[in-house]
């Protein structure tokens, strides 16, 4: 009977994980975000931090992802941790690794130019030290190169397009090479994943915690295959959530008339 006892309180743990650092928003605070427009900047005050934002649903989601589920929690061995931010957006996911470690180190990369100015505000209003800003983004090599500027979370990289919106890119791997160790590097550049992590494959050993967001195509499982093999040959153990379950029947859909049927959260971890 002890023994039944202690395997359900182990899978209670499990499934529950640990109790979190952070308040739920208030049902209050999250009935008026629904309820705003998505035009001009306001502001959001939490429990130790304020948001500068436009858009209320896309801050609502991205509170709870970062905030309550934490995907971006992760244990660092010293108080100075390292982390690399590649598509930081507004700023939530550099107020968390503060939150979470006060002392760390960050270059945050956003190149869309209203998201950029919202990060900056957010960084400067709540006093963030040690954070460097940087308004390009990352890709496969140094340049300029098109871009969707929508100011949302989707903003990205237009491969193999032109457009008149152009943006200073830097090659991360290049970047990676300058760097002694990082302790967490974040990749979320909305379906650029495949090309930058390929590039930077000879350059991963140095990463200690490795977070990628994966948009794909269902037809194109190869690249997955292939991105799963990179950071294999890296060193690290991977373990894969949905980011998104966008296709409720996908025997009967197949696809969907969206750039990307596939949204995974990758972490990689040694």
């Amino acid at each position: 009977m002890k023994t039944a006892t202690k395997i359900v309180k182990s899978i209670f743990r499990k499934r529950n994980g640990h109790k979190g650092n952070f308040k739920k928003l208030p049902w209050i605070q999250e009935k008026i975000l629904k309820h705003q427009e998505d035009q001009s900047i306001k502001k959001a005050s939490f429990e130790n931090f304020a948001v500068y934002y436009k858009r209320p649903y896309e801050l609502l989601y991205t509170y709870k992802e970062i905030f309550e589920k934490e995907i971006y929690r992760f244990s660092p061995d010293t108080e100075t941790p390292f982390i690399v931010d590649c598509g930081s957006n507004i700023g939530l996911s550099v107020l968390y690794y503060k939150q979470l470690s006060p002392g760390a180190t960050i270059v945050a990369f956003e190149p869309d130019e209203s998201n950029f100015q919202l990060l900056t505000k957010n960084v400067t209003e709540n006093k963030l030290a040690n954070i460097t800003l940087r308004k390009e983004a990352v890709w496969k090599e140094n340049g300029k190169i098109s871009f969707s500027a929508n100011e949302t979370e989707a903003s990205h990289i237009l491969q193999g397009e032109s457009g008149d919106n152009l943006v200073q890119a830097i090659r991360l791997k290049e970047f990676l090479e300058t760097c002694h160790e990082i302790d967490l590097l974040k990749i979320d550049i909305e379906g650029a994943e495949w090309e930058v992590i390929n590039d930077c494959a000879k350059s991963l050993g140095k990463v200690k915690n490795l977070f990628l967001e994966y948009h794909g195509k269902a037809s194109e499982t190869q690249k997955l295959v292939d991105l799963l093999a990179v950071v294999k040959e890296a060193g690290f153990c991977v373990y894969l959530k949905m980011a998104a379950d966008q296709m409720q029947h996908p025997f009967v859909e197949k696809t969907l008339d969206t750039p990307y049927d596939v949204q995974l959260n990758l972490f990689c971890y040694r």
